[in-house]
């Protein structure tokens, strides 16, 4: 009489080798899901008119050509888009670490109820959606004459991801041991150069990450931009990719070259930081 299970086992036993192999599978198929869009994308910039408007579409260009870089590069004044996308994104990254670095240090060392309190009140400010807030940051910044200024657009992208970058960050700081400030304070040290020489350096990654991530929620922002800003020399990308669809018309070939362009920097960047990132997604899972 075989044991209970017993078939189970031997079945479990001889998948055993091809576990890998399933699970590689299975990886390519996902990731094959999510990166079709953006492969028809750029396969479909490459194509002619009558190719991409076709009755039967194309898994690849038969013709490709160039016709619609050239043109958005030469009448679209997307170099232009693409500066000011860099200006904001650049300048809220930089904004948002400096103001979340003090407010998550803060709430990883201080744990009291009330500290507990502000990161759930936080965690709340982020269920938030930007057209909720767009309008009475319209009213304010025209009372103190910031709109149609690239700086309105910096403040509003960093009220948003502001309480993201503090919880990551507090995540960051709670993995550090305090006993390696205390150490130093012992030795003489001041707490705020131990804070830069021991805990900023050991929190790096975490920096990286809410830096990378931020960067690209502000290089995508398109609310902001569109509802405080009118002038088409400081819109971003994201507005001037906008004005390519209407209501009665649609440039599709000159939309979907613009779009590549636009989107090629961020692929570039998660490539090069894409190990750091999954890395510091996942050390709060794993302390």
């Amino acid at each position: 009489m075989s044991r209970p299970g017993s078939a189970g086992d031997g079945v479990r036993r001889a998948l055993a080798p091809l576990r890998p192999w399933l699970l590689t599978a299975g990886g390519v198929v996902i990731a094959a899901v999510y990166l079709f869009p953006v492969y028809w994308m750029v396969i479909s910039s490459l194509k002619a008119n009558p190719e991409l408007f076709a009755a039967t579409p194309t898994l690849y260009p038969h013709a490709p050509t160039l016709a619609a870089f050239r043109w958005i590069f030469a009448r679209e004044n997307v170099g232009l888009y693409l500066q000011n996308s860099a200006i904001i994104s650049f300048s809220v990254t930089a904004l948002t670490l400096v103001l979340a670095t003090g407010a998550a240090y803060a709430l990883a060392r201080i744990r009291t109820f009330w500290t507990a309190a502000m990161v759930v009140a936080i965690m709340a400010v982020q269920v938030l959606p930007p057209p909720l807030l767009v309008t009475p940051m319209f009213v304010i910044f025209r009372q103190i004459g910031l709109v149609n200024t690239q700086f309105a657009v910096i403040l509003a992208t960093t009220t948003k991801v502001l309480p993201f970058a503090i919880i990551m960050l507090r995540t960051s700081f709670a993995q550090i041991p305090v006993e390696l400030e205390e150490a130093a304070r012992v030795d003489g040290c001041p707490r705020f150069v131990a804070f830069f020489h021991i805990t900023l350096p050991l929190a790096r990654t975490g920096y990286i990450v809410v830096s990378s991530l931020v960067f690209l929620l502000a290089y995508g922002e398109f609310v902001y931009p569109l509802s405080l800003m009118n002038h088409k020399d400081l819109q971003p990308g994201p507005v001037g990719l906008y004005s390519f669809i209407g209501a009665d018309f649609a440039d599709w070939p000159d939309a979907l070259a613009f779009a590549t362009v636009f989107v090629a920097p961020v692929i570039v960047l998660y490539m090069f930081l894409q190990r750091r990132i999954v890395s510091g997604l996942t050390a709060g899972a794993l302390k």
